[in-house]
């Protein structure tokens, strides 16, 4: 048979801006499918010839190619794609996130060759697969769960005279009704399996973290999880050995040396990971390496011992920062257990994930306030990412099963970005037809929060984030909550009419327009009528003020205006120093290095004392701003490079004003000081 593999779409990114050829290469290559490279090389192993088709190059291709006629076509362009290959069985992988769109391209590839067999697979089929097969009858069968034994199985029976009853795993029709086989049994020994098929999957020699799967399943049981659905709780890990002499094969195959080791819960065997780890240091080979992790299935020793081994970036489910919240869903954290393992990750320069989820049926404002909390102190960390999601209902997970009959469907496309993939508004119908197999596009009912309040808390807080870290998090510890912050931005936004531009609320938070409306609430409200720390949160609004105000206009690059090549003339008396173009000062009334400070710490911004103090804003080469604190002494040297002053008239000038550097010759200070202000590219000559 000709059989052809098809990943699910996942990279919804590609489409949010102009993605270059070369920066799409790596985002595919970094969402490799491992299940389908697996299942093609078990094939390989087998004697057949299997191709493999990602439907994110797929994608990428379409939009390259459309010109804007209209996303509506993709499903045309893909089934059109898949057609001309003439497969005699089409193998779809499955994730809840494009599962509509999936199987509206099933049905094009079946109009076009309705001789050929349209399988699903992968996590979201396997748990829907009777309800897809009587509400779309293109599907031709569904093989569930792990299915590296179940899939050559198959493409026999298929090709010969074998007998479907016998094939463990599947789902297909008898006399038009669904029929299931009992389970496929578990793949126990993952050292035996073939190494992925990824000559089969060209983008993964372009990413900079290549995908391995370390192993699968989880014993745990949380009730808004379906891992314990797809690999039913069996936690299985490939060896040591094994596992560096995979990623000894990438490394000479295709150059990479960094690896986002794919496990839903790497640490759960104390004694394996150490295992994994010292030979992984006893190798002496340098291997870079990201995993994910329960917090109370690690310690700092094993962080420490992590960070030796190459980790450089965990994943964290914490879910919710309330103790109540956590027994009520299963997931049994100790809460500054926790956030202590977020807190020895960042002193060993681990990157981490901190995943929450807002919305669960019994959750409270003040658990969300706990929820928040977590999320604001994990932002104190330089190493941390705080992640907010809202509760999607996994189709049979606990939550989904107790609440099925109260699904709310959220009729708000752009929302369901949120989701993992923008639809499409035929899968918006399909989701509206059919809520017990796309259950993951609803919500469950919230009792006590306002659903519309959740979601916009998430487009503020997550929008906050990136616009600015520091103001957010003295924010939140200056009211007690960044959600009461939040709760008063809406009040006033509301009193001032202001509206979000037209734009989706989604749109509104991502734009410029939001952060300067926010400065503008902080200063006409906030600052005067609540803070108890008025210069800390003046300081830090000035701040970013002056980014927004900076960022707004069209300025120069550090590297665009001549500089790197002037700057590597010497430096003479006749030399007139000035400011780099683009480059900006201001001035702001507090010392902004001892606000980030108090906050690490969460000492009080109160005691904060009024010092003025310079700052200098410019443009990396990258095109990011900076901002530069300057000390007394720089600030008063730049205040003189104003670019009429030779570098002698400014030492003659510096001598006027006093200044006294203890052990140091004036001429010393003046000339030592321009240069480096040169080295940091605060000036040009």
């Amino acid at each position: 048979m000709k059989v052809c593999l098809i990943s699910a779409p996942t990279a919804n990114q590609l489409d949010e801006r102009a993605v270059g050829e070369a920066e799409a290469a790596r985002i595919m290559g970094e969402l490799a499918p491992i299940g389908i490279l697996s299942l093609a090389a078990v094939l390989e192993s087998r004697g057949l010839q299997p191709e493999v088709v990602d439907l994110n190059r797929v994608y990428y291709e379409w939009l390259q190619n459309s010109k804007g006629n209209g996303k509506s076509d993709f499903c045309r362009f893909a089934g059109d794609y898949l057609a001309r290959g003439n497969y005699d069985l089409l193998g779809f992988s499955t994730v809840c996130s494009s599962y509509p769109l999936t199987i509206r391209i099933a049905r094009e590839v079946k109009q076009h060759r309705p001789e050929s067999v349209v399988v699903l697979g992968g996590p979201q089929a396997s748990v829907v697969d009777q309800a897809t097969m009587r509400a779309y009858p293109f599907i031709d069968l569904v093989v569930r769960g792990e299915a590296e034994e179940t899939l050559p199985e198959l493409v026999d029976a298929l090709a010969g005279p074998g007998s479907l009853d016998t094939i463990p795993g599947i789902t297909f029709r008898r006399d038009g009704d669904p029929v299931r086989t009992p389970d496929a049994p578990l793949v126990t020994d993952l050292d035996s399996l073939p190494f992925p098929a990824f000559h089969l999957f060209p983008d993964v020699r372009y990413c900079r973290h290549f995908p391995l799967e370390l192993g699968r399943g989880c014993p745990f049981a949380c009730t808004f999880c379906s891992t314990n659905d797809f690999f039913r709780r069996r936690f299985r890990l490939k060896s040591p050995a094994h596992m560096i002499a995979e990623m000894r094969r990438v490394r000479e195959t295709y150059g990479i040396n960094s690896f986002e080791l794919v496990h839903d819960m790497f640490t759960v065997d104390r004694k394996r990971v150490i295992a994994f780890c010292e030979a992984l240091l006893a190798s002496g080979e340098e291997f870079y390496w990201g995993c994910s992790a329960r917090t109370d299935c690690i310690d700092e020793e094993m962080i420490a011992l992590l960070s030796r081994a190459g980790c450089r970036g965990i994943f964290f489910g914490i879910e919710s920062g309330s103790a109540r919240m956590q027994k009520i869903i299963d997931k049994g954290l100790e809460l500054n257990e926790s956030a202590a393992r977020v807190e020895s990750c960042d002193k060993f320069k681990i990157n981490t994930a901190v995943s929450l989820i807002a919305g669960f049926p019994d959750e409270t404002m003040e658990d969300l306030r706990h929820t928040a909390a977590f999320f604001m102190d994990s932002l104190r960390y330089d190493h941390a990412d705080p992640q907010l999601s809202i509760l999607a209902p996994l189709a049979d997970t606990p939550i989904h099963k107790q609440h099925r009959n109260q699904l709310l469907l959220n009729d708000d496309l752009a929302d369901m970005s949120y989701r993992g993939w923008n639809q499409w508004p035929e899968d918006y119908s399909m989701i509206a037809e059919h809520p017990e197999i796309f259950s993951s596009f609803y919500s469950v009912p919230t009792p006590f929060v306002e659903r519309e309040f959740l979601k916009e808390f998430r487009d503020f807080v997550l929008n906050g984030m990136r616009a600015f870290r520091w103001l957010l998090v003295a924010l939140h510890q200056d009211r007690g909550s960044i959600v009461d912050v939040f709760e008063d931005w809406q009040r006033w936004h509301a009193e001032n009419d202001l509206q979000f531009g037209g734009d989706l609320r989604t749109v509104y938070y991502g734009r410029r327009q939001f952060r300067a409306d926010f400065l503008r609430f902080l200063r006409a409200d906030y600052i005067s009528n609540k803070s108890k720390a008025p210069l800390a949160l003046a300081t830090l609004v000035d701040c970013e003020s002056a980014l927004l105000d900076y960022n707004n206009e069209t300025v120069a690059c550090l590297n665009g205006n001549g500089a790197t090549h002037i700057a590597e003339e010497v430096l003479s008396p006749d030399s007139r120093p000035q400011l780099p173009s683009g480059m900006r000062l201001i001035k702001v009334s507090a010392d902004c290095h001892q606000i980030i400070r108090r906050l690490r710490q969460k000492l009080p911004m109160t005691e904060l004392p009024e010092k003025p103090v310079m700052l200098a804003i410019c443009r990396k080469s990258t095109g990011a701003m900076e901002i530069h604190q300057l000390s007394p002494l720089s600030a008063e040297l730049l205040g003189l490079c104003e670019g009429r002053r030779t570098v002698r008239e400014i030492f003659e000038e510096f001598l006027l004003r006093n200044i006294d550097v203890p052990g140091v010759p004036p001429d010393m200070v003046c000339l030592a000081g321009i240069e480096m202000l040169r080295q940091q590219r605060l000036l040009t000559i």
